[in-house]
């Protein structure tokens, strides 16, 4: 995210720089090339941006984001930071949501949803909108949960592919400077992105690939720490106990167990008689 942000500042200025100083640039291109970089360093860290899942059910749940601005990027592309929140504003509404604005640098969306349906839903809604709300601040992707319901407990395999391609900074760099030795500052500089998801039961990771890596906060939480500019797919098994079959359950025991009380035998015991 923090690519798009800056980027379009960055960009907006070096194209300035652009047209009758381009003989200016290639005189000074180690002079140049050293000014990206500090520019690189002071924005490092620019934004950091976590998303969790968490299920506190089988049928209760909730997304949550948490995103922090460092005062570099806001001091360096205030505008742009305005522009980016009131997209991610509108994609929170659209996808049901509310956004609470911690500080002047921090905010925080909540996205309710009811069961792994409905979470599929509501990440395909906030992470890819519209076209006609579409904007350069979002990225795509794609969420899918194969549930197998054993009665008492439901196993859960979610798969999550993030393609923050777009993110990537390297083609508008080279683009810009052409000159050698060539510059190339990498996405890593600007943003830090991680995914988490938190069950009432174990999580463990599957068959996940491309991303930086994958830490274990716990047995019912687990973080995947994203590689911006690449396609990063995540996968994950959990396990949700099933309130509507361990209430069946106890129903049966209950009325197996009034029943016993009264009669002093179980009900097969009495028609066999």
């Amino acid at each position: 995210m923090k690519i798009i942000v800056s980027q379009s500042k960055f960009v907006r200025f070096i194209d300035r720089c652009g047209g009758a100083h381009v003989r200016l640039l290639s005189l000074i291109n180690r002079q140049l090339a050293i000014g990206f970089w500090a520019i690189a360093i002071a924005l490092s860290g620019c934004v950091k941006y976590d998303t969790g899942v968490n299920f506190s059910s089988l049928n209760s749940g909730e997304i949550v984001e948490h995103i922090q601005l460092s005062e570099q990027l806001n001091s360096f592309s205030q505008n742009a930071v305005t522009a980016w929140i009131a997209s991610i504003e509108q994609r929170t509404i659209q996808a049901q949501g509310h956004l609470e604005r911690l500080n002047d640098r921090e905010l925080q969306i909540i996205i309710p949803f009811n069961n792994a349906q409905e979470l599929v839903t509501k990440i395909d809604r906030y992470f890819n909108p519209a076209p006609a709300n579409a904007d350069r601040s979002k990225f795509n992707a794609h969420m899918q949960v194969n549930q197998l319901n054993f009665l008492l407990v439901v196993r859960n395999h979610l798969t999550y592919d993030i393609d923050l391609r777009s993110l990537s900074l390297a083609e508008p760099l080279s683009k810009i400077v052409d000159s050698t030795p060539k510059l190339s500052v990498t996405p890593n500089n600007f943003v830090d992105l991680d995914f988490s998801l938190q069950s009432p039961w174990s999580v463990k990771n599957g068959n996940t690939n491309n991303v930086v890596s994958v830490k274990a906060i716990s047995d019912r939480q687990m973080t995947w720490y994203l590689k911006p500019g690449e396609l990063n797919h995540i996968d994950a098994i959990f396990w949700l106990p099933n309130s509507l079959g361990i209430g069946a359950i106890l129903i049966i025991l209950v009325s197996g167990t009034g029943y016993y009380l009264k009669y002093r035998q179980l009900p097969w015991q009495l028609q066999s008689k």
